[in-house]
């Protein structure tokens, strides 16, 4: 065997190793959105995955999310303050505490590169906001919007969704306004309830009891290999000309369908919980939406 054909069957086997184990893909260009806005961390503090969760600096975080940080150097422990809250995490230990209630991490926060980094779900869902990965796109999508419903609320269509299944939810919220919501087979991480709020006739709230899978279905993209889409339809006369979903303030894979007698528009769902607005779209949102006829 030449030396060339064995460098090229070395450099074939690490090749193969270094995508099993995820070292490329899980820290290339992570971006962290609130609510919709990018969050700069800086060239050197990048975020970081380990053991596929997203670990942030703490003081860009807390700070984005309108915290208070201490870092008490001799424990070498994190103390955040927001409001009535107070969450405290120490470096290497996986137990966390929010007020008085212990948690177990699944990663402890812990010092890469001279920053010590936490774990941004754990800090962000504690700190009272929703979030979200998108593995397609390498996005976390935080939103600092409230969509939990008060106790005494009913909701306007609910199910429970299991695993290989499909759900849908359908709402009519007016003559001339039907809400729907679709969960393909597979699209959360375990069986839970799913209830859709309504506010009004363009305002909804979407609570789904478990993690969203935000993977696209084999052989498809965009709206259509979505595993939870909504759609909001309309019937002639039509009351928004351009109507647009904003999911916690984003647009996600919008679709909009025209026809004589209704219109829907569609959008890509990726967190359990979802402030949806039914908006008329400016020129530059409708330059995003995919128009089938």
């Amino acid at each position: 065997m030449s030396h060339r054909l064995k460098g090229l069957i070395l450099l074939s086997l690490l090749s193969v190793l270094v995508l099993a184990a995820g070292v490329f893909p899980a820290n290339a260009a992570i971006v962290v959105t609130i609510d919709g806005q990018p969050l700069s961390f800086g060239v050197d503090a990048s975020p970081q995955i380990v053991q596929g969760r997203t670990l942030v600096p703490l003081r860009a975080i807390f700070e984005a999310l309108g915290a208070q940080v201490e870092w008490q150097e001799s424990t070498r422990t994190v103390v955040g303050t927001k409001g009535g809250t107070t969450i405290v995490l120490r470096v290497g230990q996986r137990e966390a505490l929010k007020g008085t209630e212990r948690i177990t991490l699944d990663v402890p926060a812990m010092i890469i590169s001279g920053r010590t980094m936490v774990p941004l779900r754990f800090v962000s869902e504690a700190l009272g906001t929703s979030v979200s990965w998108d593995g397609e796109h390498q996005t976390v999508s935080i939103s600092t919007q409230s969509v939990q419903p008060t106790t005494t609320e009913s909701p306007k269509a609910e199910g429970y969704f299991t695993p290989g299944t499909r759900l849908e939810l359908n709402a009519q919220i007016s003559p001339k306004v039907d809400f729907q919501v679709v969960l393909e087979p597979g699209a959360l991480s375990k069986a839970a309830s799913v209830k859709l709020y309504a506010d009004g006739l363009r305002s909804y709230r979407l609570v789904i009891g478990a993690d969203v899978n935000t993977s696209n279905i084999p052989g498809k993209k965009g709206f259509d290999g979505a595993q939870v889409k909504v759609r909001f339809t309309q019937k002639w006369p039509f009351d928004i000309k351009r109507p647009i979903i904003l999911a916690n303030g984003e647009i996600s894979c919008n679709k909009c369908y025209t026809g004589k007698e209704t219109m829907v528009s569609g959008a890509k769902i990726t967190a359990s919980y979802t402030s949806l607005k039914v908006e008329e779209a400016n020129d530059y949102q409708w330059s995003q939406v995919e128009i089938a006829y």
